[in-house]
């Protein structure tokens, strides 16, 4: 038999793994691997007779045995810690180390499971169920606590739903893809056009020039591509996600820029609700004792099988709130120092970060605004923050017509308004030499990748693909743009300014980005201050 030693897991780390060549089905060192050789036994395995429902055969085809114990030993668990209060420490002590080892050996491999999910669900069902067959016919729980309960419960699904619809995957655009396809054998193809006909990753190559960038882009060493700031690979999704925070196990997806929020809502309607239905749960079971007293002591609670096992589940519970508790509070203290969880560990590893309030949080000091600012960044958390007016001051782009215009071209500004569906409508407007004002307004829709928008202009008839490379909300954004129209791709750099006035280190920074899309020095320009049009 032979072994490879793992190693901790690091964020952008080749994963580790163990090998066995033992068997032909492999060999099992933890239960993912018996997920993995159970269902090679299934689907290699030879069918008795001709009459197998195909409902059967996908069912074995997705079956992930590690689901077993948490719908099958659980209620059976709390069944038998329900029997005296001695098994009840027993076994409600060992739980937590079990599901913690569990835990421990799915997140060594980064592999993904069903296990944890399942397990918080189904308890959450389990312990609704037994407070509206148990805890409810007893009479101490108003309707109005009952309903109060359910909709907590409610909340934490749909919330819980909102969070699984993805934590904002970083994709390549249908562009680069084509690109690269059309010209696979053409080595005479201008590297300014394939750059700018490639997504949010090759504008941010940009950023990785000698330039003083504050947020640098950075190339995966898995997916090939480039990733904005803050993003990370995760070796479970096998994806880059944008703003990576961690992978979260108990919902079986990763918490990034896009889910990060239903994530933190999801956690915080849950322990509120938990807390709220063992209280009531206690205060029926233990009338006579105090609520901080009755988890501690309540006198002939297993006098009875049914109110020794909600009290069972009450202390179950407890564990389980406890837990996600800490959870919360550690994603509080990030969100407050502007910090992820990923970026903690990667400031452990290095030795870069300062350990604030007991370890509960890592201050890397590269994002943290302040903590009014650094909760406006999160809540926003993107393009929100983008609403308002904005001046254009710096302008590039390999556009033929430029040349001819570019003496004409003033400060202009332009007014971001978000809408409810998250897309933003712009409104461009200049100030002619005349007197006259020079308008334009589009309709950017929102993509599953945060930051990116299309539209189609109805002046000009092209497709834009619109990118938010690098924007600080109160000062300064830096928009890269790739029109295509007619299969010719042509690049535009726009850096805005809160103000009209910005440092020399943003116009040298906004210059090395132009430079590196291919665009010709001459090219860059930073516009003259101009009058503003009327209001429309």
């Amino acid at each position: 038999m032979k072994w490879e030693k793992l190693k901790p897991p690091e964020p952008d780390d080749p994963m580790c793994c163990c090998e066995c060549d033992i068997y032909q089905y492999g060999c099992c060192c933890d239960c993912e691997d018996l997920d993995e050789a159970f269902n090679r036994w299934l689907r290699d395995r030879p069918p008795k007779g001709r009459c197998q429902s195909p409902v059967l055969g996908a069912m074995i085809g997705n079956l992930e045995i590690s689901m077993i114990p948490a719908l099958v030993l659980l209620p059976l668990l709390l069944q038998v810690a329900a029997l005296h209060y001695l098994l009840g420490i027993i076994i409600l002590t060992a739980l937590p180390g079990l599901v913690l080892w569990y835990y421990y050996a799915t997140h060594r491999k980064r592999r993904r499971t069903l296990f944890f999910l399942t397990l918080s669900l189904y308890s959450l069902f389990y312990m609704y169920y037994l407070f509206i067959t148990e805890i409810l016919p007893r009479g101490d729980v108003s309707q109005l606590q009952a309903c109060t309960v359910t909709a907590g419960m409610i909340l934490t699904i749909v919330s819980l739903i909102h969070t699984k619809r993805g934590p904002g995957f970083v994709t390549t655009s249908p562009h680069e893809a084509h690109s690269q396809e059309a010209n696979k054998d053409s080595k005479h193809l201008n590297g300014a056009i394939q750059s700018a006909a490639s997504s949010s990753g090759t504008t941010a190559e940009l950023q990785t020039t000698k330039g003083a960038l504050t947020a640098k882009w950075s190339r995966c060493p898995v997916c090939k591509i480039m990733r904005p700031p803050r993003a990370g690979h995760c070796r479970t999704c096998e994806s880059c996600v944008q703003r990576l925070d961690h992978h979260c196990i108990w919902i079986n997806s990763c918490v990034g820029q896009a889910n990060h929020r239903s994530f933190l809502l999801t956690l915080s309607v849950f322990v509120l609700t938990s807390l709220y239905g063992i209280s009531l749960v206690l205060c029926s079971l233990c009338p006579r004792q105090y609520l901080m007293t009755a988890l501690f002591y309540c006198p002939g609670v297993y006098s009875q099988p049914s109110t020794a096992l909600c009290f069972t589940c009450a202390w179950y519970s407890s564990i389980v709130t406890g837990g996600l508790l800490y959870l919360l509070v550690v994603q509080v203290l990030n969100i407050s120092f502007n910090v992820t969880e990923r970026e903690s560990q990667l400031a452990l590893r290095n030795k870069t970060g300062q350990i604030r309030l007991w370890g509960l949080v890592i201050d890397t000091g590269e994002n943290s605004r302040g903590f009014c600012q650094n909760w406006v960044e999160f809540l926003t958390m993107a393009d929100a923050a983008m609403a308002g007016k904005w001046y254009l001051i710096g302008f590039a782009t390999n556009a033929q017509w430029f040349v001819s215009r570019r003496a004409s071209m003033k400060v202009g500004t332009a007014m971001i308004t978000p809408t409810a569906d998250g897309d933003l409508d712009l409104s461009y407007a200049s100030l002619n030499s005349d007197g006259s004002c020079w308008r334009l307004n589009n309709l950017a829709r929102k993509t599953d990748t945060p930051g990116r928008f299309t539209y189609t202009s109805a002046r000009w008839g092209n497709e834009n693909d619109m990118r938010i490379v690098d924007v600080k909300y109160d000062e300064y954004a830096l928009i890269h743009t790739i029109k295509i129209k007619a299969g010719q791709a042509t690049i535009v750099n726009k850096l805005y300014g809160r103000g009209v006035d910005l440092s020399p280190e943003l116009l040298e920074k906004f210059r090395q980005i132009s430079l590196e899309t291919g665009i010709l020095p001459e090219n860059i320009a930073f516009l003259p201050k101009n009058a503003e049009c009327p209001a429309a």
